[in-house]
């Protein structure tokens, strides 16, 4: 595990940062995104305080949105037919390593895809639902479909989560 800062932000340095929201992002997701942190009073008790975690901020030097999430398309020659469709908060090219590295997945998972957006949590569950009759079992992120098409499902749904000519 890789340790790294976290530096402490004041509420109106906060204004600029996108908060993580817990029921949005796994506890790992939490940790691997969370660049800054702000205290603040708990207005409930004021014995104690309440930490919110922020990720970078979504504004570039010039003040425009920046997203900073993925899905990705992986496939895997000894699953043929099949594409793995996820996110992450990471690159995808990290990602795929350790999927590769699970014992039981007898060769490695390579991306062929991958769509930088906003919400990629959200878009993610769409997707899955959109795909729910074609996946491989219920617990998996495995879908029956030709990689082209499932480019196409991606750009539809993921629309709404990005910013035009981005994914170029």
């Amino acid at each position: 595990m890789r340790v790294r800062d976290i530096k402490r932000i004041t509420e109106e340095e906060a204004h600029y940062y996108k908060p993580l929201i817990s029921n949005y992002h796994a506890p790992e997701q939490l940790c691997d995104k969370a660049v800054a942190f702000t205290v603040t009073p708990d207005p409930e008790d004021s014995k104690w305080e309440i930490v919110t975690y922020y990720e970078e901020s979504p504004f570039s030097q010039d003040g425009k949105l920046i997203p900073t999430e993925f899905i990705y398309i992986l496939v895997n020659i000894s699953c043929p037919g099949m594409v793995k469709i996820g996110m992450t908060v990471r690159d995808v090219e990290t990602r795929a390593k350790e999927i590769s590295g699970v014992t039981g997945v007898p060769t490695p998972w390579v991306p062929i895809y991958s769509f930088k957006c906003f919400n990629a949590y959200k878009l993610e569950q769409e997707l899955h639902t959109y795909l729910n009759t074609i996946r491989v079992a219920d617990n998996r992120e495995m879908f029956y479909i030709k990689t082209t098409d499932a480019i196409k499902i991606i750009e539809q749904l993921g629309e709404k989560y990005s910013i035009p000519n981005l994914n170029l």
